[in-house]
């Protein structure tokens, strides 16, 4: 049977790149060792490696953020700012009474050197400006609740499968069942889609989520024109952001409008990815300390795995596929990855000592899962320096949900599969369980 449209498509982008390509081979369990710390010393007037976490956020952590941004992801905005056009309830008694639905549209403004741009259209043409995000709160909770902060390859009306929720005229849909939603499931897993909303419910957690195409499409010709729009005000093209560092600015926008609402924890807002959207959780986390937390599955080149040394998909191929990801200075050191001043366990680095969960599969090697581990391994310097339980194992397993870096490898291959969201909840009890209120 032929598959085709909007499904199709996801299918092929999944399977052609970013992460996702299957392959029969197996992740070393013995990886080799960590790249260099970040505490040795950068280009700062610091006569000697850092040794305090006060030189290490006045210091180094900047210069780290400058170097991923001109060598990776782009430059970020100068200033940022989001408010709510509109808040209403959709549904108070939600997935089978156990959630209140709500749905947000959000206007967010991005500021590059002086030019400002309002960011996000929900229908083409359409004289309604922002976009929308969808939350569901445990309707049982007393008391500020934790967000799991969600961005996904579906629309939101798949990770949050309710009637009420609006969507775009003639827009598709991952889960409209038949034979297409089967093929998607079996090649990536029961929840790709959708999260076990119910379950994340019952343990005290509320879900807020939003579809980053509706603010950067996920496309190389519309991507980056968006991406152009709206750093209007940026003219350097070798460093103009990427999709990547916009969907990680998006999670911002999202916790700009939470924090402000008593009913959610400001000590509690976990960003969640898979693939790319992993990537744009840990670049949100590294560049905003509101994130209190992290899971990024199977994020992989970009993401969590090492640039240099690298097995599973290339820098090469994955600027080749997606050119409107990254900045051009990261297209260019394709084959010269070993002239890179940066690496990904950097970014881990700027996230301590915040709890961050790095999910893997062991026959994923196009995320490589090594390189992730490798990547952990040279971030945990900068969490022992705040005294933080970093990473807790010295090879890729046993999971340990309770480490600050806690590494997650199962069977199988790149997808959202039964085990991991069991493993995810684990994570999130571990570490803020004690922020949760009381549940009846």
């Amino acid at each position: 049977m032929r598959v085709s449209g909007p499904i199709a498509a996801l299918l092929a982008s999944l399977a052609l790149g970013g992460c996702a390509k299957l392959t029969l081979a197996w992740a070393n369990l013995d990886p080799h060792g960590a790249p260099a710390s970040p505490l040795a010393l950068g280009e700062s007037a610091n006569p000697g490696p850092i040794a305090t976490v006060e030189t290490w956020e006045s210091e180094r952590a900047p210069e780290l953020r400058a170097e991923l941004e001109r060598e990776v992801y782009g430059v970020m905005p100068d200033a940022s700012s989001a408010r709510v056009i509109s808040h209403e309830t959709l549904n108070e008694a939600a997935f089978n009474g156990k959630g209140r639905l709500e749905e947000y549209r959000i206007e967010a403004r991005v500021t590059f050197n002086g030019v400002t741009v309002t960011a996000g259209e929900i229908e083409e043409g359409s004289s309604e400006h922002g976009f929308l995000m969808d939350v569901v709160l445990p309707t049982n909770a007393s008391g500020p609740v934790p967000v799991i902060l969600i961005e996904s390859f579906c629309p939101r009306w798949d990770t949050l499968p309710d009637p009420a929720i609006a969507r775009q005229e003639g827009a598709w849909s991952c889960e409209e069942g038949g034979f297409m939603t089967s093929v998607m499931h079996y090649a990536f897993g029961r929840y790709i889609a959708t999260p076990p909303v119910e379950t994340i419910l019952d343990r005290g957690y509320a879900i807020a989520t939003i579809f980053p195409s509706e603010i950067v499409p996920d496309s190389k010709k519309k991507g980056l024109e968006e991406l152009k729009r709206l750093a209007a005000g940026y003219q350097d093209q070798k460093t103009r952001w990427g999709a990547i560092a916009a969907w990680g600015w998006a999670f911002s926008r999202m916790v700009d409008v939470l924090e402000d609402d008593a009913r959610f924890d400001k000590n509690a807002m976990i960003v969640w990815g898979h693939s790319r959207y992993g990537k744009a959780a840990l670049v949100a986390a590294a560049f905003d300390n509101r994130i209190d937390g992290v899971i990024a599955h199977q994020s992989g080149t970009g993401g969590a795995s090492l640039n240099r040394e690298k097995i599973g998909e290339s820098l090469k191929e994955i600027t080749s596929q997606y050119p409107h990801w990254f900045d051009e200075n990261y297209a260019a050191y394709a084959g010269h990855e070993e002239e890179m001043t940066v690496d990904q366990h950097m970014l881990l680095a700027l996230i301590a000592p915040r709890p961050v969960l790095l999910g893997n599969a062991r026959r994923d090697v196009w995320s490589d899962p090594n390189g992730a581990f490798r990547a952990a391994l040279g971030a945990d310097p900068v969490y022992e320096l705040y005294g933080s339980r970093g990473l807790d194992q010295a090879r890729l397993v046993p999971y340990r949900p309770q480490s600050d870096i806690a590494f997650w490898i199962r069977p199988g291959t790149h997808g959202v599969v039964q085990e991991d969201w069991p493993a995810f909840l684990e994570f999130l009890d571990a570490h803020f369980k004690h922020e949760r209120a009381a549940m009846n």
